[in-house]
């Protein structure tokens, strides 16, 4: 596995992949690009969570992604309607990466 450079200078952006549920018992694999927060803002964040909008906390967190429709809020929106367990997806994708968490196998 290749190591990763730490530079204090900090990123804008990450990318990891999401598997958003889909009907039948799979997933899709979403290249996500999430926005970087340092432990502050993310703090923040976390704490304004409970009661947010769906829509909104992922606009908060995200920058693009890897479908054909453009990024955006409409389509996010349209996301998470249409695949109901997309935003807790995309959220616990987020969380566990920016705080280091990995699953278990």
């Amino acid at each position: 596995m290749a190591k990763a450079k730490l530079s204090l200078a900090g990123e804008n952006t990450f990318t990891a992949t999401v598997l958003i549920p889909v009907p039948g018992g799979k997933t899709a694999e979403v290249d996500w690009v999430f926005a970087w927060m340092p432990r502050d803002q993310f703090k923040e964040f976390i704490k304004n969570l409970e009661g947010a909008e769906d829509v909104d906390a992922l606009m908060d967190i995200s920058r693009g992604w890897d479908l054909d429709d453009d990024f955006g809020k409409a389509a996010v929106e349209k996301l998470t309607q249409k695949y109901i367990g997309a935003a807790r997806a995309v959220l616990d994708k987020f969380i566990a990466e920016i705080t280091g968490a990995r699953a278990k196998n």
